[in-house]
């Protein structure tokens, strides 16, 4: 291989992974915008729209799109482009059943595993929670409920645990805020997040497990009530 063609190869390499960085950006920007509820369910993605709002020429939109599409968040409709995944209640009820089991190993691994201060953290958001759920601040507790859970995975130290819960996680941001809408739900939401601290707190594999599981089974619940 001549001096000048590894050049052209080494940087199209580079060219790439600048590309790739872009459209993961791209495609975090995308995901947030569902989680927060700015894109919904059924809402078609306007690419040049969104080009525009993020800055970037079309391509990376695209590229963050067949990712989502992968990811289960998008799905494509011949001849008219990306949309905002739909989830019906029997695709979320599969999820959730699967989210029970691991929540269960989740609890078990956090209490062998995990720091006292990523307890007491836990602790904190649970406080904070409380805050938003008596001022009925819906976008602040689902913000920190997210992180809540986010660091509840993290605390089991299992990568192959962690990538399984993200994976349908992401999916259920479709679905998940409809369940905390009704009144009262934020309240009895976060009685259940105390009593998964309480069980983690103390130590107790079997506790944690069984509050963990009943969390997530609480969630379904509020979640496929009649709205």
């Amino acid at each position: 291989m001549s001096k000048e063609t590894s050049k052209n190869s080494t940087l199209e390499q580079i060219s790439q992974r600048r590309s790739k960085t872009l459209s993961t950006i791209v495609c975090e920007a995308i995901e947030e915008m569902i989680i927060s509820g700015e894109l919904e369910a059924g809402d078609r993605i306007n690419e040049s729209a969104l080009a525009g709002k993020l800055g970037v020429s079309r391509g990376p939109i695209r590229e963050a799109c067949r990712s989502l599409e992968q990811a289960g968040l998008l799905v494509s409709a011949t001849n008219h482009g990306m949309y905002v995944r739909e989830m019906t209640l029997d695709e979320a009820r599969d999820l959730y059943e699967v989210r029970g089991a691991l929540a269960g190993l989740t609890g078990r691994l956090i209490v062998e595993r995990a720091s006292d201060d990523t307890l007491k953290k836990l602790q904190e958001l649970v406080e904070k929670m409380d805050v938003a759920a008596n001022d009925s601040d819906l976008s602040r507790y689902y913000s920190l409920n997210l992180e809540f859970h986010d660091l509840l995975v993290e605390a089991s130290k299992n990568p192959a645990l962690e990538r399984s819960y993200r994976w349908i996680v992401n999916q259920l941001h479709l679905f998940r805020r409809r369940g905390l809408v009704q009144k009262g739900n934020l309240l009895v939401s976060n009685k259940e997040h105390r009593a998964i601290t309480d069980a983690l707190l103390s130590r107790d594999a079997d506790a944690a497990d069984s509050a963990m599981r009943q969390h997530v089974a609480g969630g379904w619940v509020r979640m496929s009530a009649p709205s």
